[in-house]
Protein backbone atom coordinates (compact mmCIF):
# COMPACT_ATOMS: atom_id res chain seq x y z
CA UNK A 1 0.00 0.00 0.00
CA UNK A 2 2.71 2.68 0.71
CA UNK A 3 4.57 1.93 -2.24
CA UNK A 4 1.44 2.34 -4.31
CA UNK A 5 0.39 5.85 -2.13
CA UNK A 6 4.72 6.33 -3.23
CA UNK A 7 3.88 5.66 -6.84
CA UNK A 8 0.79 7.54 -7.04
CA UNK A 9 2.78 10.61 -5.46
CA UNK A 10 4.93 10.53 -8.21
CA UNK A 11 2.89 10.37 -10.88
CA UNK A 12 0.97 13.72 -9.68
CA UNK A 13 4.32 15.13 -9.08
CA UNK A 14 5.31 14.04 -12.56
CA UNK A 15 1.50 15.81 -14.44
CA UNK A 16 2.07 18.91 -12.27
CA UNK A 17 5.64 19.54 -13.63
CA UNK A 18 4.42 19.18 -16.73
CA UNK A 19 1.81 21.20 -16.45
CA UNK A 20 3.12 24.02 -14.52
CA UNK A 21 6.23 23.74 -17.95
CA UNK A 22 3.70 24.09 -20.19
CA UNK A 23 2.01 27.45 -18.56
CA UNK A 24 5.76 28.78 -18.28
CA UNK A 25 7.59 28.17 -21.86
CA UNK A 26 7.85 30.90 -23.96
CA UNK A 27 8.89 28.88 -27.12
CA UNK A 28 9.04 25.51 -28.57
CA UNK A 29 12.72 25.07 -27.82
CA UNK A 30 11.94 26.16 -24.06
CA UNK A 31 9.56 23.71 -24.00
CA UNK A 32 11.07 20.51 -25.48
CA UNK A 33 14.06 21.20 -23.56
CA UNK A 34 12.18 21.15 -20.21
CA UNK A 35 9.87 18.13 -21.40
CA UNK A 36 13.14 16.35 -21.75
CA UNK A 37 14.27 17.04 -18.87
CA UNK A 38 11.30 16.29 -16.94
CA UNK A 39 10.59 12.91 -18.57
CA UNK A 40 14.17 12.29 -17.86
CA UNK A 41 13.88 12.59 -14.26
CA UNK A 42 10.96 10.23 -13.62
CA UNK A 43 11.43 7.49 -16.50
CA UNK A 44 15.16 7.22 -17.62
CA UNK A 45 14.75 8.08 -21.40
CA UNK A 46 17.75 8.63 -23.94
CA UNK A 47 15.63 11.33 -26.17
CA UNK A 48 12.41 13.16 -26.31
CA UNK A 49 11.53 14.66 -29.59
CA UNK A 50 8.74 16.09 -31.52
CA UNK A 51 8.33 15.96 -35.47
CA UNK A 52 5.53 17.56 -36.98
CA UNK A 53 4.33 16.75 -40.67
CA UNK A 54 4.88 19.27 -43.04
CA UNK A 55 2.16 18.55 -45.84
CA UNK A 56 3.41 20.67 -48.83
CA UNK A 57 6.55 19.24 -48.50
CA UNK A 58 5.66 15.46 -47.27
CA UNK A 59 8.24 15.77 -45.26
CA UNK A 60 8.37 15.40 -41.09
CA UNK A 61 10.15 18.34 -39.34
CA UNK A 62 11.69 18.92 -36.19
CA UNK A 63 8.89 21.21 -33.80
CA UNK A 64 12.04 23.12 -32.28
CA UNK A 65 13.67 24.26 -36.22
CA UNK A 66 10.72 23.46 -38.59
CA UNK A 67 13.20 24.22 -41.14
CA UNK A 68 15.24 20.95 -40.15
CA UNK A 69 13.89 17.97 -42.26
CA UNK A 70 14.53 14.51 -40.86
CA UNK A 71 16.86 12.79 -43.21
CA UNK A 72 15.55 10.16 -45.37
CA UNK A 73 17.75 7.44 -44.21
CA UNK A 74 16.12 3.76 -42.28
CA UNK A 75 15.45 6.57 -39.68
CA UNK A 76 13.03 8.23 -41.20
CA UNK A 77 11.20 5.45 -42.77
CA UNK A 78 10.45 4.00 -39.61
CA UNK A 79 9.25 6.83 -38.27
CA UNK A 80 7.10 7.40 -41.68
CA UNK A 81 6.30 3.70 -40.51
CA UNK A 82 4.86 4.79 -37.47
CA UNK A 83 3.09 7.96 -38.24
CA UNK A 84 1.10 5.85 -41.16
CA UNK A 85 0.18 3.82 -38.50
CA UNK A 86 -1.12 6.44 -36.22
CA UNK A 87 -2.87 7.85 -39.22
CA UNK A 88 -5.96 5.12 -38.80
CA UNK A 89 -5.54 5.33 -34.81
CA UNK A 90 -7.67 7.02 -32.48
CA UNK A 91 -5.77 10.23 -30.79
CA UNK A 92 -6.46 8.12 -27.52
CA UNK A 93 -4.04 5.54 -28.73
CA UNK A 94 -0.14 5.21 -29.09
CA UNK A 95 2.40 3.24 -30.17
CA UNK A 96 4.92 0.98 -28.19
CA UNK A 97 7.73 -0.60 -30.52
CA UNK A 98 5.35 -3.35 -32.22
CA UNK A 99 2.46 -3.17 -30.17
CA UNK A 100 -0.73 -0.49 -30.57
CA UNK A 101 -2.14 0.51 -27.31
CA UNK A 102 -5.63 1.90 -26.92
CA UNK A 103 -7.07 3.27 -24.02
CA UNK A 104 -10.65 1.90 -23.22
CA UNK A 105 -11.90 3.56 -19.99
CA UNK A 106 -9.12 2.04 -17.53
CA UNK A 107 -9.02 -1.51 -19.15
CA UNK A 108 -6.35 -1.55 -22.16
CA UNK A 109 -7.19 -3.76 -25.31
CA UNK A 110 -4.62 -4.50 -27.35
CA UNK A 111 -3.54 -4.79 -31.05
CA UNK A 112 -0.29 -6.74 -32.14
CA UNK A 113 1.29 -5.96 -35.97
CA UNK A 114 4.44 -7.26 -36.94
CA UNK A 115 7.43 -6.63 -35.79
CA UNK A 116 9.39 -3.15 -37.05
CA UNK A 117 12.01 -2.45 -38.92
CA UNK A 118 14.84 -2.15 -36.11
CA UNK A 119 13.89 -2.79 -32.22
CA UNK A 120 13.42 0.21 -30.27
CA UNK A 121 12.18 0.93 -26.39
CA UNK A 122 9.87 4.24 -27.83
CA UNK A 123 6.71 5.40 -27.43
CA UNK A 124 5.20 7.35 -30.40
CA UNK A 125 2.11 9.50 -29.39
CA UNK A 126 -0.28 10.82 -31.87
CA UNK A 127 -0.51 14.53 -31.79
CA UNK A 128 -4.16 15.73 -33.59
CA UNK A 129 -5.36 18.96 -34.78
CA UNK A 130 -9.41 18.82 -35.20
CA UNK A 131 -9.02 14.83 -36.00
CA UNK A 132 -6.48 15.59 -38.33
CA UNK A 133 -2.85 14.02 -37.28
CA UNK A 134 -0.31 16.34 -37.65
CA UNK A 135 2.49 14.66 -35.72
CA UNK A 136 4.07 12.50 -33.35
CA UNK A 137 5.77 12.68 -29.80
CA UNK A 138 9.06 10.41 -29.49
CA UNK A 139 10.04 9.33 -26.46
CA UNK A 140 13.13 6.89 -26.52
CA UNK A 141 13.51 5.00 -23.08
CA UNK A 142 17.00 3.29 -22.65
CA UNK A 143 15.75 0.35 -21.42
CA UNK A 144 12.81 -2.05 -22.04
CA UNK A 145 9.37 -0.41 -20.32
CA UNK A 146 8.96 -3.00 -17.66
CA UNK A 147 5.55 -1.28 -16.14
CA UNK A 148 3.62 -1.07 -19.17
CA UNK A 149 0.52 -3.25 -17.85
CA UNK A 150 0.56 -0.49 -15.36
CA UNK A 151 -2.52 1.58 -15.82
CA UNK A 152 -1.59 4.05 -13.12
CA UNK A 153 1.89 4.65 -15.54
CA UNK A 154 0.13 4.75 -18.36
CA UNK A 155 -3.17 7.10 -17.05
CA UNK A 156 -0.30 9.82 -16.10
CA UNK A 157 1.72 8.90 -19.45
CA UNK A 158 -1.76 9.84 -21.45
CA UNK A 159 -2.73 12.96 -18.97
CA UNK A 160 0.36 14.23 -19.76
CA UNK A 161 0.92 13.59 -23.47
CA UNK A 162 -2.71 15.47 -24.00
CA UNK A 163 -1.51 18.81 -22.19
CA UNK A 164 1.27 18.19 -24.34
CA UNK A 165 -0.70 17.69 -27.61
CA UNK A 166 -2.39 20.96 -26.56
CA UNK A 167 0.51 23.06 -26.31
CA UNK A 168 1.96 21.85 -29.23
CA UNK A 169 -1.12 22.90 -31.14
CA UNK A 170 -1.49 26.41 -29.29
CA UNK A 171 2.24 26.81 -30.66
CA UNK A 172 1.40 26.04 -34.06
CA UNK A 173 -1.28 28.10 -34.55
CA UNK A 174 0.60 31.00 -32.90
CA UNK A 175 3.37 30.51 -35.43
CA UNK A 176 0.76 31.03 -38.18
CA UNK A 177 -0.55 33.98 -36.00
CA UNK A 178 2.99 35.44 -36.33
CA UNK A 179 3.67 34.70 -39.66
CA UNK A 180 0.59 36.69 -40.75
CA UNK A 181 1.52 39.86 -38.37
CA UNK A 182 4.93 39.76 -40.10
CA UNK A 183 3.43 39.70 -43.44
CA UNK A 184 1.57 42.57 -42.49
CA UNK A 185 4.38 44.69 -41.18
CA UNK A 186 6.51 43.46 -44.48
CA UNK A 187 3.63 44.63 -46.52
CA UNK A 188 3.26 47.98 -44.43
CA UNK A 189 7.31 48.57 -44.71
CA UNK A 190 7.61 48.16 -48.70
CA UNK A 191 4.61 50.56 -48.89
CA UNK A 192 6.16 53.25 -46.92
CA UNK A 193 9.37 52.68 -48.49
CA UNK A 194 8.73 55.77 -50.90
CA UNK A 195 8.45 58.17 -47.64
CA UNK A 196 12.16 58.79 -47.83
CA UNK A 197 13.70 57.12 -50.74
CA UNK A 198 12.70 57.05 -54.69
CA UNK A 199 15.71 55.19 -56.53
CA UNK A 200 14.76 51.67 -57.24
CA UNK A 201 18.47 50.58 -57.02
CA UNK A 202 18.03 51.70 -52.67
CA UNK A 203 14.42 50.50 -52.61
CA UNK A 204 14.59 46.88 -54.28
CA UNK A 205 17.33 45.19 -52.06
CA UNK A 206 15.47 46.48 -49.13
CA UNK A 207 12.33 44.96 -50.47
CA UNK A 208 14.45 41.95 -51.38
CA UNK A 209 15.62 41.60 -47.95
CA UNK A 210 12.57 42.10 -46.35
CA UNK A 211 10.71 39.23 -48.35
CA UNK A 212 14.08 37.27 -47.59
CA UNK A 213 13.36 37.10 -44.39
CA UNK A 214 9.92 36.53 -44.17
CA UNK A 215 9.89 33.55 -46.55
CA UNK A 216 13.14 31.87 -44.68
CA UNK A 217 12.64 28.96 -45.71
CA UNK A 218 13.33 30.08 -50.14
CA UNK A 219 16.20 31.98 -51.31
CA UNK A 220 14.67 35.57 -52.59
CA UNK A 221 16.06 36.97 -56.50
CA UNK A 222 14.66 40.01 -58.16
CA UNK A 223 15.15 40.42 -61.55
CA UNK A 224 14.33 43.74 -63.92
CA UNK A 225 14.00 44.05 -67.56
CA UNK A 226 17.08 45.67 -69.00
CA UNK A 227 16.07 48.34 -72.54
CA UNK A 228 16.31 45.20 -74.62
CA UNK A 229 13.54 43.55 -72.58
CA UNK A 230 15.50 40.59 -71.14
CA UNK A 231 15.41 39.74 -66.95
CA UNK A 232 19.03 40.74 -65.58
CA UNK A 233 19.69 40.07 -61.55
CA UNK A 234 19.09 43.20 -59.91
CA UNK A 235 19.08 41.36 -56.14
CA UNK A 236 21.52 40.00 -54.67
CA UNK A 237 24.61 40.17 -56.32
CA UNK A 238 24.83 36.29 -57.73
CA UNK A 239 22.50 33.64 -58.66
CA UNK A 240 23.60 29.98 -60.18
CA UNK A 241 19.90 28.69 -59.41
CA UNK A 242 19.37 26.56 -62.43
CA UNK A 243 15.69 25.61 -61.73
CA UNK A 244 15.14 30.24 -61.27
CA UNK A 245 17.67 30.96 -64.44
CA UNK A 246 15.07 28.19 -66.83
CA UNK A 247 11.83 29.64 -65.36
CA UNK A 248 12.24 33.03 -66.33
CA UNK A 249 11.62 32.96 -69.59
CA UNK A 250 8.41 31.62 -68.86
CA UNK A 251 7.34 34.51 -67.23
CA UNK A 252 5.15 36.45 -69.91
CA UNK A 253 2.97 39.80 -69.49
CA UNK A 254 -0.34 37.65 -69.01
CA UNK A 255 0.99 35.85 -66.32
CA UNK A 256 0.86 37.02 -62.70
CA UNK A 257 3.08 33.89 -61.15
CA UNK A 258 4.22 30.87 -62.66
CA UNK A 259 5.58 27.78 -60.69
CA UNK A 260 8.11 25.10 -61.35
CA UNK A 261 6.98 21.02 -62.01
CA UNK A 262 8.51 20.42 -58.86
CA UNK A 263 6.85 23.15 -56.54
CA UNK A 264 9.79 24.09 -55.20
CA UNK A 265 10.76 27.24 -57.06
CA UNK A 266 8.17 30.47 -58.18
CA UNK A 267 8.32 33.59 -60.09
CA UNK A 268 5.95 36.45 -59.21
CA UNK A 269 5.46 39.50 -61.31
CA UNK A 270 7.11 42.74 -60.74
CA UNK A 271 4.43 44.71 -62.71
CA UNK A 272 4.36 48.50 -64.47
CA UNK A 273 0.32 48.92 -65.65
CA UNK A 274 0.08 45.45 -68.05
CA UNK A 275 3.56 45.08 -68.04
CA UNK A 276 5.74 42.93 -66.43
CA UNK A 277 8.93 44.69 -65.89
CA UNK A 278 10.26 42.29 -63.20
CA UNK A 279 9.81 39.15 -61.26
CA UNK A 280 10.42 38.12 -57.51
CA UNK A 281 12.20 34.74 -57.32
CA UNK A 282 11.49 32.02 -54.55
CA UNK A 283 13.46 28.91 -54.74
CA UNK A 284 14.72 26.10 -52.65
CA UNK A 285 16.01 22.13 -53.34
CA UNK A 286 13.77 20.83 -50.27
CA UNK A 287 10.56 23.05 -50.06
CA UNK A 288 7.67 23.34 -52.55
CA UNK A 289 5.90 26.40 -52.06
CA UNK A 290 2.62 26.31 -49.94
CA UNK A 291 -0.74 27.74 -51.17
CA UNK A 292 0.15 30.02 -47.74
CA UNK A 293 3.68 31.25 -49.67
CA UNK A 294 2.05 31.57 -52.41
CA UNK A 295 -0.48 33.63 -51.97
CA UNK A 296 1.58 36.18 -49.80
CA UNK A 297 4.28 36.17 -52.12
CA UNK A 298 1.34 37.24 -54.74
CA UNK A 299 0.78 39.95 -52.24
CA UNK A 300 3.98 40.95 -51.80
CA UNK A 301 4.54 41.14 -55.42
CA UNK A 302 1.87 43.44 -55.88
CA UNK A 303 2.87 45.60 -53.39
CA UNK A 304 6.16 45.82 -54.85
CA UNK A 305 4.81 47.05 -58.61
CA UNK A 306 2.64 49.66 -56.39
CA UNK A 307 5.65 50.68 -54.38
CA UNK A 308 8.56 50.63 -57.41
CA UNK A 309 5.62 52.72 -59.85
CA UNK A 310 5.17 55.27 -57.21
CA UNK A 311 8.93 55.52 -56.77
CA UNK A 312 9.58 56.01 -60.38
CA UNK A 313 6.51 58.61 -60.37
CA UNK A 314 8.18 60.90 -57.80
CA UNK A 315 12.17 60.44 -58.91
CA UNK A 316 10.47 62.26 -62.05
CA UNK A 317 9.12 64.57 -60.13
CA UNK A 318 12.53 65.30 -58.21
CA UNK A 319 14.72 64.96 -61.02
CA UNK A 320 15.20 68.17 -60.90
CA UNK A 321 14.79 68.76 -56.99
CA UNK A 322 17.59 70.36 -55.21
CA UNK A 323 17.29 68.35 -51.64
CA UNK A 324 18.33 64.73 -51.37
CA UNK A 325 14.62 63.04 -50.12
CA UNK A 326 16.69 60.35 -48.25
CA UNK A 327 18.85 62.55 -46.25
CA UNK A 328 17.41 66.29 -46.41
CA UNK A 329 20.77 67.97 -47.74
CA UNK A 330 21.64 69.14 -50.96
CA UNK A 331 21.24 66.80 -54.25
CA UNK A 332 24.48 66.59 -56.00
CA UNK A 333 22.95 68.28 -58.86
CA UNK A 334 22.42 71.50 -56.41
CA UNK A 335 25.84 70.85 -55.39
CA UNK A 336 27.16 70.96 -58.64
CA UNK A 337 25.08 74.35 -58.92
CA UNK A 338 26.25 76.17 -55.47
CA UNK A 339 29.95 74.73 -56.28
CA UNK A 340 30.44 77.10 -59.44
CA UNK A 341 28.41 80.19 -57.56
CA UNK A 342 30.84 79.74 -54.70
CA UNK A 343 33.76 79.52 -56.29
CA UNK A 344 32.38 82.71 -58.85
CA UNK A 345 31.93 84.55 -55.21
CA UNK A 346 35.47 83.46 -53.87
CA UNK A 347 37.06 84.70 -56.94
CA UNK A 348 35.18 88.14 -57.30
CA UNK A 349 35.40 88.95 -53.55
CA UNK A 350 39.03 87.36 -52.83
CA UNK A 351 37.60 85.48 -50.26
CA UNK A 352 38.66 82.11 -48.77
CA UNK A 353 36.70 78.93 -49.89
CA UNK A 354 37.32 75.19 -48.80
CA UNK A 355 35.58 71.61 -49.63
CA UNK A 356 35.24 68.61 -47.41
CA UNK A 357 34.89 65.47 -49.03
CA UNK A 358 33.58 62.84 -46.33
CA UNK A 359 33.23 58.93 -46.89
CA UNK A 360 31.52 56.99 -44.19
CA UNK A 361 33.67 54.05 -43.62
CA UNK A 362 33.14 49.85 -44.52
CA UNK A 363 29.44 50.97 -46.02
CA UNK A 364 29.11 47.88 -47.83
CA UNK A 365 29.84 46.06 -44.84
CA UNK A 366 26.91 47.70 -43.09
CA UNK A 367 24.11 47.48 -45.77
CA UNK A 368 25.65 43.47 -46.12
CA UNK A 369 25.50 42.84 -42.17
CA UNK A 370 22.53 44.80 -41.05
CA UNK A 371 21.23 45.70 -44.48
CA UNK A 372 19.80 48.31 -46.56
CA UNK A 373 17.52 49.44 -43.57
CA UNK A 374 20.43 50.02 -41.26
CA UNK A 375 22.35 51.87 -44.29
CA UNK A 376 19.68 54.50 -45.03
CA UNK A 377 19.62 55.04 -40.55
CA UNK A 378 23.69 55.37 -40.77
CA UNK A 379 22.85 58.10 -43.47
CA UNK A 380 20.95 59.93 -41.91
CA UNK A 381 22.56 60.22 -38.75
CA UNK A 382 25.91 61.10 -40.64
CA UNK A 383 23.87 63.46 -42.41
CA UNK A 384 21.95 64.79 -39.06
CA UNK A 385 25.65 65.32 -37.48
CA UNK A 386 26.98 67.14 -40.21
CA UNK A 387 24.38 69.70 -40.12
CA UNK A 388 24.19 70.35 -36.63
CA UNK A 389 28.19 71.10 -37.15
CA UNK A 390 28.04 73.83 -39.40
CA UNK A 391 27.56 76.98 -39.89
CA UNK A 392 23.82 78.22 -41.35
CA UNK A 393 25.55 79.64 -44.70
CA UNK A 394 28.09 76.68 -44.88
CA UNK A 395 26.53 74.09 -47.81
CA UNK A 396 26.25 70.73 -47.28
CA UNK A 397 25.13 68.47 -49.70
CA UNK A 398 24.77 64.52 -49.96
CA UNK A 399 27.25 63.76 -53.67
CA UNK A 400 26.18 59.93 -54.30
CA UNK A 401 26.04 56.78 -52.20
CA UNK A 402 27.87 57.37 -48.61
CA UNK A 403 29.84 60.41 -49.87
CA UNK A 404 29.01 64.17 -48.38
CA UNK A 405 30.53 67.30 -49.90
CA UNK A 406 30.57 70.62 -48.16
CA UNK A 407 31.56 73.86 -49.26
CA UNK A 408 32.79 76.78 -46.67
CA UNK A 409 32.69 79.94 -48.07
CA UNK A 410 34.91 82.40 -46.14
CA UNK A 411 37.12 79.67 -44.57
CA UNK A 412 40.67 78.91 -44.85
CA UNK A 413 42.34 75.45 -44.87
CA UNK A 414 43.62 75.60 -40.95
CA UNK A 415 39.48 76.23 -39.90
CA UNK A 416 38.17 73.79 -42.57
CA UNK A 417 40.87 71.02 -41.43
CA UNK A 418 38.98 72.33 -37.24
CA UNK A 419 35.39 71.84 -38.95
CA UNK A 420 36.27 68.31 -40.59
CA UNK A 421 37.98 66.81 -37.26
CA UNK A 422 35.12 67.94 -35.22
CA UNK A 423 32.88 66.16 -37.78
CA UNK A 424 34.56 63.13 -37.47
CA UNK A 425 35.12 62.85 -33.61
CA UNK A 426 31.25 63.31 -33.64
CA UNK A 427 30.26 60.39 -35.89
CA UNK A 428 32.59 58.21 -33.96
CA UNK A 429 31.02 58.98 -30.93
CA UNK A 430 27.49 58.63 -31.95
CA UNK A 431 25.43 55.42 -31.30
CA UNK A 432 23.66 55.07 -34.41
CA UNK A 433 19.70 53.62 -33.63
CA UNK A 434 18.82 50.86 -35.87
CA UNK A 435 15.92 49.37 -33.89
CA UNK A 436 13.27 49.40 -36.46
CA UNK A 437 11.03 46.27 -37.42
CA UNK A 438 12.66 45.87 -40.54
CA UNK A 439 16.47 45.38 -39.03
CA UNK A 440 17.49 42.62 -37.14
CA UNK A 441 20.12 42.04 -35.11
CA UNK A 442 21.72 45.19 -32.75
CA UNK A 443 19.78 47.93 -31.86
CA UNK A 444 22.67 50.28 -32.50
CA UNK A 445 26.14 50.74 -33.79
CA UNK A 446 29.01 52.77 -34.94
CA UNK A 447 30.28 54.21 -37.68
CA UNK A 448 33.36 55.97 -38.94
CA UNK A 449 34.21 58.56 -41.48
CA UNK A 450 37.33 59.53 -43.40
CA UNK A 451 37.72 63.35 -44.83
CA UNK A 452 39.57 65.00 -47.50
CA UNK A 453 40.23 68.52 -47.42
CA UNK A 454 41.08 71.29 -50.21
CA UNK A 455 41.40 74.81 -50.36
CA UNK A 456 40.41 76.76 -53.31
CA UNK A 457 43.68 77.80 -55.28
CA UNK A 458 42.82 81.28 -58.18
CA UNK A 459 45.51 78.75 -60.69
CA UNK A 460 42.31 76.19 -60.58
CA UNK A 461 40.58 75.98 -64.14
CA UNK A 462 37.53 75.02 -63.06
CA UNK A 463 35.49 75.10 -60.26
CA UNK A 464 35.55 71.34 -60.42
CA UNK A 465 39.01 71.11 -59.19
CA UNK A 466 38.10 72.03 -55.74
CA UNK A 467 36.36 69.12 -55.80
CA UNK A 468 38.38 67.03 -56.94
CA UNK A 469 40.98 68.11 -54.69
CA UNK A 470 39.30 67.31 -51.89
CA UNK A 471 38.31 64.04 -53.66
CA UNK A 472 41.80 63.04 -53.86
CA UNK A 473 42.48 63.62 -50.48
CA UNK A 474 39.80 62.11 -48.97
CA UNK A 475 41.39 58.89 -50.97
CA UNK A 476 44.50 58.98 -49.06
CA UNK A 477 42.71 59.47 -45.84
CA UNK A 478 41.01 56.13 -46.69
CA UNK A 479 44.74 54.67 -47.57
CA UNK A 480 46.45 56.15 -44.83
CA UNK A 481 43.75 53.59 -42.36
CA UNK A 482 40.24 55.63 -42.39
CA UNK A 483 38.51 57.56 -39.81
CA UNK A 484 41.00 60.04 -40.13
CA UNK A 485 41.61 64.14 -41.90
CA UNK A 486 43.82 64.47 -44.58
CA UNK A 487 44.39 67.66 -46.32
CA UNK A 488 45.44 68.06 -49.96
CA UNK A 489 48.67 68.06 -51.27
CA UNK A 490 49.81 68.13 -54.90
CA UNK A 491 52.06 65.23 -54.18
CA UNK A 492 49.14 62.70 -53.68
CA UNK A 493 48.77 62.93 -57.72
Amino acid sequence: MADMTENCKSELSFIWEVSNLLASANDSEQLVCGLKSIFSLYFSINNFRILIRDESTSTLRDFVKSWIVIEKNQRQELVENIFNRLKRLHDNSFLLNNKILKFDSNNLSKVFFETLQESQNCFYFPVFNEKKLIGVIEINFDKVVDNVENSQFLAAMRIAVSQICTAIVNKILNRHLQAKIKFQQVMKSIAKLIENQFELEYILPIIGELIDRFVCEHLIYIFIKDENNKYKLFWPSDCQDTSVLTLLPKMTDSKSYVLSKDGNTGLFAIRNDEKTVGVIAASSNIDKLSKTDIEYLIQLSAQTSVTTQRANSYAQVLKYATLDALTGLNNRRQFELRLKQEVANAKRNNKPLCCIMLDIDYFKKVNDTWGHSAGDCVLKNVAKIVSNGLREYDIASRYGGEEFCILLPDTNIHEAVFVAQRLRTSVEANDINISDDQILGNDTLKVTISVGVSEFQKKYETPEKLHQTADIALYEAKHRGRNCVVVYDESFE
